[in-house]
């Protein structure tokens, strides 16, 4: 084997492993991103602690959950409507969201903002 082909060869190699590396680290990174997202959507803390902010929104006919998720991020109410949207999807109010206008507060979860707009719970200091 001459100098030649073995520096062919040696470059060869260092591409193979580099572009191994690289798959490597594209993969862990997807990994630990889709961990993340996993965990949060079980575990996500509310926006604000305390007492929070009371913000009003109005949910339209027509309005899925992707729409609702986006106006509540738009809001400041939630901080990722990708989340909502999932949260919606795995609750017993999956595509049973009302139309109308909800007093929500940044101290809620998102759980609680489904069960509220789902008509499950009412809000502290309203009645029915």
């Amino acid at each position: 084997m001459d100098l030649k082909q073995f520096l062919g060869a040696v470059i060869a190699m260092v591409a193979r492993i580099a572009i191994a590396a690289a798959v490597i680290v594209v993969v862990f990174r997807l990994a630990v991103q889709a961990y993340d997202f996993g965990f949060r959507i079980f575990a996500e803390p509310p926006v604000a602690e305390g007492n929070g902010r009371t913000v009003s929104v109005v949910v339209l006919e027509g309005n899925d959950a992707m729409d609702i998720g986006n106006m509540l991020e738009e809001k400041g109410l939630i901080r990722d409507a990708r989340l909502f949207y999932v949260q919606e999807r795995l609750s017993n109010y999956h595509n049973l969201i009302q139309p109308g206008v909800y007093e929500l507060n940044t101290a809620m979860t998102i759980e609680q903002m489904i069960n509220i707009m789902g008509g499950e719970e009412v809000p502290a200091g309203e009645t029915e």
